[in-house]
């Protein structure tokens, strides 16, 4: 495992171990209380470990801010070394506002399809790996898509996210609604073909008819009685025919204790039964288990256990990437603690009402066929101005709320 690299300024009076290791302390509060705390919304499909090492300087720049607000980016992945480690199931901004300490998540969806790079915007930050520069390319894009700029950035793989509520001992959660979801990923089987056989064939217009497909040569999965599943590509019908890939959960309402694999399933769950399938209770439950988090590190059993706290250093070390400097996250972590009131918003393809142009949504869903059968997300304008006039308005004060079916202001 690689060790977290501090990079010092040189000075004629060397940091004694004493001091370095406070300072790691204060690290650790920022990367729980701001990293955790704010990006476990939306949180990924699989997870995995990861040795990505957390890479802080010494010395920084004043945090930096723009009108007033400090926009931070955050990815999350599955990690490890499988096809599609690094793509990005989790992608949230997170502004917050310095003159009112409220904090705004907005969450872009990970199907959103980007025009100019012809790919979603999950794999943005793959892109950017290959070219040595997975955050700073992320940040300029999503900044683009909202219309705002992006000052900081953290990435996290959720092994690590599990590890370090395992290493607080669990989190204490009231599931307001109990509800089951039988189709939640198992972790290793997200490729397994559960006795189907995937082919190319060469389809005819007769037979390209007969299956609602295009003809000609494409890949389609086989099934042992030698059908065709010619819809399993989407997730809804997917989770039909690869039953193998999915096993049954559920939550009982009422106050519980959860460790860290119960935590993650809580808040990633997308199939609940009793109104917990939406966008919108998934939110819910993330605020939960947001606040829940906040509460244990802030605790005294947390701050006063040494132990616990070099755990959580290296279980966030090998899980943890950032451009904050030691500086700026203590700035960050101050503001934590300052923080007033958090609002959630879902960029999705929910009816929001007054928007210009006559639109009715920010987002669209198009036909699979025009995007190679590929389930995604669409602006209604390339250049992304009516998501990001609404962000805007959005972060100001002047849309209502946050939740489906605002008032978008004119003014």
């Amino acid at each position: 495992m690689k060790r977290i690299n501090l990079q010092l300024r040189k000075s004629s009076k060397p940091l004694g171990a004493s001091r370095i290791k406070k300072i790691i302390y204060k690290i650790i509060f920022f990367v729980l209380v701001i990293g955790l705390f704010l990006i476990v919304a939306r949180l990924l499909t699989q997870f995995s470990g990861s040795s990505t090492v957390v890479n802080f300087n010494w010395l920084g720049n004043p945090l930096h801010s723009s009108d007033g607000k400090v926009n931070i980016l955050f990815l999350g992945i599955a990690g490890g070394t499988h096809a599609g480690s690094n793509l990005t199931d989790t992608i949230m901004v997170a502004s917050y506002n310095l003159k009112t300490n409220q904090l705004y998540l907005i969450s872009i969806p990970r199907d959103l399809w980007l025009p100019d790079l012809r790919t979603k915007a999950n794999a943005v930050y793959e892109i950017g790996q290959s070219q040595n520069n997975g955050l700073g390319l992320t940040k300029t894009i999503m900044g683009n898509i909202i219309g705002i700029p992006i000052h900081y950035g953290l990435r996290i793989d959720f092994r690590g996210f599990v590890q370090a509520v395992d290493t607080l001992g669990g989190i204490d959660i009231v599931v307001d609604k109990s509800f089951d979801d039988y189709n939640y990923p198992i972790e290793g089987k997200e490729d397994d073909l559960c006795g189907y056989s995937e082919k190319e064939m060469d389809f005819s217009e007769e037979e390209a008819k007969k299956l609602n497909i295009d003809p000609g040569k494409r890949k389609v999965f086989v099934a042992p009685d030698g059908n065709i599943a010619t819809d399993s590509a989407s997730e809804d019908q997917g989770a039909k025919y690869f039953t193998c890939r999915y096993e049954h959960i559920g939550f009982k309402e009422g106050a519980t204790h959860m460790d860290g694999d119960s935590a993650l399933k809580f808040v990633r769950s997308r199939h609940g039964t009793n109104g917990e399938g939406s966008d919108f209770a998934r939110s819910h439950r993330q605020e939960k288990v947001l606040q829940a988090l906040r509460n244990k590190v802030l605790s005294l059993e947390t701050i006063f256990d040494p132990a616990k706290i070099a755990d959580l250093i290296k279980t966030l070390g090998k899980s943890i990437e950032t451009d904050i400097s030691v500086k700026e996250g203590l700035e960050l972590f101050k503001l934590a603690k300052k923080l007033d009131k958090t609002h959630n918003f879902v960029l999705d393809d929910s009816t929001i009402k007054g928007l210009p142009g006559g639109r009715t949504s920010l987002l669209t869903h198009p036909a699979a066929t025009d995007y190679g059968g590929a389930y995604v997300l669409i602006s209604q304008t390339d250049d992304f101005s009516i998501i990001q006039g609404y962000i805007k308005k959005l972060l100001s004060g002047e849309v209502e709320n946050e939740s489906s079916g605002s008032a978008w202001s004119s003014n």
